[in-house]
């Protein structure tokens, strides 16, 4: 728990997006351009921009917002923030991390301008199958309007342990170990 509460310190934990209403359907376009239901955040704390400040809100119908006890009607224009999640992968992988090599690997990925919520692809081979294999390679891409990074992470039951290879779009690179040897779940 205390690991998520970290990782929700980060401030680009957040996504911004503006209400649309179109034929009585509630919609949130993101800074992306991307578009999607209202209702997909129904059960997501969201924060809604009044008077120049984020105040916390949710939804008590699918045009009706609910913000410090007060019914806010929605009619298009109003601006929103919602925390992203982090992909169930990913996720994965930072929870089987040792304390050391989890603060490490944030570390590393802070030093390529990224955080967790940057990430835009996940592959974790120990997620999606069914055999636990004794080595593996799982694959991460990050990306933010300022920097993309690939990340390999090569695991192994033995003696080698995790291995992460960083490499980002303007050439940068490293490799980082786990901080403890241990065996796989």
């Amino acid at each position: 728990m205390k690991r998520k509460q970290f990782l929700y310190k980060d401030e680009q934990k957040w996504e911004y997006g503006t209400i649309l209403i179109e034929d009585g359907i509630c919609l949130i376009e993101n800074e992306e351009g991307d578009v999607l239901l209202a209702e997909s955040l129904q059960n997501r704390p969201i924060w809604i921009q009044r008077e120049g400040k984020w105040a916390q809100a949710g939804f008590q119908n699918k045009l009706v917002l609910t913000c410090c006890g007060e019914d806010i009607s929605l009619s298009g224009g109003e601006c929103i923030r919602y925390e992203k999640s982090v992909k169930r992968p990913l996720m994965a992988l930072l929870d089987s991390l040792d304390d050391e090599t989890f603060l490490a690997f944030l570390q590393h990925l802070h030093s390529f301008g990224l955080s967790v919520f940057d990430c835009v692809f996940s592959y974790n081979k120990e997620v999606f199958s069914d055999i636990s294999e004794e080595q593996g390679v799982s694959f991460y891409h990050f990306s933010n309007d300022t920097a993309q990074c690939a990340l390999q992470h090569h695991y192994s039951k033995g003696a080698a342990g995790d291995r992460f290879e960083w490499t980002a779009s303007d050439g940068k690179r490293s490799i980082m170990y786990s901080a403890v040897q241990r065996g796989r779940k």
